[in-house]
């Protein structure tokens, strides 16, 4: 915190800089500005008309966000032009690595927006943000991602501890909440080789179905349990329920169709 100096493509720029909750003082050349806070809201509305998709892509206009950033600071639009990073880093909150988020049940710490606990969401709760997101029919369905990224934060926002609503939180702490929901929800880098399919994988998912039918677990569950002791539950169940062995190979005779002619050697006859 305090003051910073840059040099944006020529054009000197003071920032007085107080925390991301406190508005942000920036004098550029001759001209003053005052940013005020970027909060969870008006992030998400920003949002909603910056980004796009390209295929099965999201993209970004970082262009329209900066200008929504600086609206209303009536600046010539070169100086408006330099200003772009900082008005970029102002919305995302600083350019500090985010944390690696915390374990489900633990606090997230979002600075002096206080603290955060979250939990995955539902399916059903999933499912209702994804209706949410959708409107249209057919091939002129339309997803609004904004909308369900908001409806994922809320969803797993448990409790929120602090001075202010979800809809106040400052920019770090928005970055710092997006970044823990999205990785709390999304399938990680360890489901990848059930998810990609193959011989071992469809075994693991085999092994892992009928565990989790079998003693009412999750997946989550089931790979978070220690390798033996998932093999003693398995030859548990094999006692009770023994898995079925692999059939033969159909043979040409068992189709229901067939005509089966029985050749016989002639029995051996007796010497004269």
């Amino acid at each position: 915190m305090g003051r910073l100096a840059l040099d944006l493509a020529g054009t000197p720029c003071l920032l007085d800089f107080d925390g991301f909750h406190r508005p942000l003082s920036v004098f550029a050349g001759n001209i003053t500005l005052s940013l005020s806070p970027w909060t969870y809201r008006r992030h998400m509305e920003a949002l909603r008309f910056t980004t796009h998709t390209a295929g099965t892509d999201l993209r970004l206009d970082t262009r329209r966000l900066a200008a929504a950033v600086l609206a209303g600071t009536e600046l010539p639009d070169a100086l408006a032009r330099s200003l772009e990073p900082v008005a970029l880093w102002w919305a995302a909150g600083g350019d500090d690595a985010l944390p690696t988020p915390p374990d489900e049940g633990e606090w997230l710490d979002l600075g002096v927006a206080g603290r955060a606990r979250l939990r995955p969401w539902s399916e059903r709760q999933r499912f209702a943000a994804l209706s949410a997101a959708l409107s249209g029919d057919g091939d002129d369905t339309w997803f609004d991602p904004v909308t369900y990224l908001d409806g994922m934060v809320r969803a797993s926002l448990q409790v929120l501890d602090g001075p202010q609503p979800l809809d106040d939180v400052d920019s770090r702490g928005t970055a710092l909440l997006l970044h823990a929901t999205v990785a709390l929800n999304l399938a990680g880098d360890r489901e990848d080789p059930l998810l990609d399919g193959g011989p071992a994988a469809r075994e693991w998912a085999a092994r892992t179905l009928r565990l989790c039918q079998a003693l009412g677990w999750t997946p989550a569950r089931v790979w978070a349990t220690p390798a033996a002791e998932i093999d003693r539950l398995l030859r548990l169940l094999d006692l009770l329920q023994p898995s079925p062995r692999p059939s033969r190979a159909p043979r040409l005779a068992d189709h229901p169709d067939a005509t089966v002619i029985r050749i016989e050697d002639d029995p051996p006859r007796a010497a004269p």
